[in-house]
């Protein structure tokens, strides 16, 4: 099984690093041309999330740490968050692309170590310093940042010497690649009713046409 999704997250990475990809078809008002419907699992409040699961629409990202686009998706979505006033929330999964970022896997072990140290802010505090600053990201950076974020030292070396979490890194690739992702970044647009899946660092304006096209499926 490891074979088989290592080739498969080669031949997306591929795809995705050269061009992003877009939907074949942008959502109308109408709602009759909305992109691949998928059916990731529902969000959880135990998951990596701004907001609450029970938000009208949640953004499920499917990020890779190193990943360049990630990085330009990433204030798009925060932006799109922030705008609705608790309407739509946000929930980031692993999908490291190993094959071609080498610092992907372990920044994405090292979040879900201060994520279970310190909290779900200080995962978030974790994501912004690094999409911010991702041309220093390695191992020792990811280090300073946990620290600088309160961690204690001892458990974080030994959660990230462990791969404490690599079960639940593996677990959301999988569901990623079940549902269509290539590459990153790969964004699901759900709602109870629907789910669309927005692969790419696509513009604010596609997110919203597709976002608005999903609530009126509600």
């Amino acid at each position: 099984m490891a074979i088989v999704v290592a080739g498969v997250i080669i031949a997306g990475a591929v795809l995705y690093t050269k061009s992003p990809a877009t939907p074949s078809v942008l959502a109308d008002q109408n709602t009759q041309n909305l992109p691949t419907q998928v059916n990731v699992p529902a969000p959880k409040a135990s998951e990596h999330i701004v907001g609450s699961p029970d938000a009208p629409i949640v953004l499920i990202e499917y990020s890779d740490f190193q990943c360049p686009y990630c990085t330009t998706v990433y204030p798009t979505i925060k932006r799109i968050v922030e705008e609705s006033n608790g309407q739509i929330a946000w929930v980031l999964r692993n999908f490291p692309l190993e094959s071609i970022h080498p610092q992907a896997r372990p920044a994405a072990n090292a979040a879900e170590c201060i994520a279970a140290l310190a909290g779900n802010d200080a995962f978030w505090k974790y994501a912004d310093d690094v999409f911010n600053n991702q041309s220093k990201l390695s191992t020792s950076y990811s280090r300073q940042v946990a620290l600088s974020l309160g961690v204690d030292a001892a458990k974080y070396d030994s959660c990230v010497a462990n791969e404490t979490y690599g079960d639940k890194i593996d677990a959301d690739v999988g569901d990623g690649i079940t549902n269509g992702a290539q590459g990153t970044p790969y964004t699901v647009v759900y709602s109870k009713n629907y789910q669309a899946a927005l692969p790419g660092a696509l513009p604010y304006e596609q997110f919203m046409a597709v976002i608005k096209s999903v609530k009126a499926r509600q």
